[in-house]
């Protein structure tokens, strides 16, 4: 999943959003979520946002 947060702000919203990522527990119907990481860098954007993506590894349940 992709994920753009506007400027100003986006570095702390981005530190809230993942600091506890791996330890969030995820409800996707008919799926087990065995881990989800924030995957590459954040980029910062010239307009002050900021984009990442997730990436979660699942199993089908």
């Amino acid at each position: 999943m992709q994920f753009r947060i506007p400027g100003p702000g986006a570095n702390e919203i981005f530190k809230m959003m993942t600091s506890d990522l791996s330890d969030s527990e995820f409800a996707i119907p008919g799926q087990l979520v065995a881990d989800v990481l924030v995957y590459g860098k954040p980029s910062h954007e010239r307009d002050g946002s900021l984009s990442f993506a997730i990436e979660a590894l699942t199993i089908e349940n």
